[in-house]
């Protein structure tokens, strides 16, 4: 049996292209094609493109929500600061 033929390496123009289809789509619909009906994504190519997406996408939601948890903690510690000034305040 003859060996599969990898498909020639992506262009630039593609991966724009394919970036662009899977930012329409979203990231729900793109993870359930990519998991139940990966044959949708062909050449071999777009779908690991589809895979790297996914991942960039959920890098980018997890360092945002490591910056809400800084500022919020930031937040909290300056809120904690301005009461104590103000009540010492209060007793002077």
């Amino acid at each position: 049996m003859p060996e599969p033929i990898d498909p020639p390496p992506m262009t630039e123009r593609e991966e724009v292209e394919w970036r662009a289809e899977f930012a329409r789509m979203g990231e729900e619909a793109l993870r359930h094609m990519v998991n139940f009906n990966p044959g949708n994504l062909n050449p071999r190519s777009k779908l690991a493109l589809a895979q790297t997406w996914l991942r960039e996408q959920k890098e980018r939601a997890e360092s945002r929500e490591r910056w809400t948890f800084r500022i919020a903690v930031a937040i909290l510690v300056l809120t904690i600061i301005g009461i104590v000034l103000d009540t010492i305040g209060l007793f002077r």
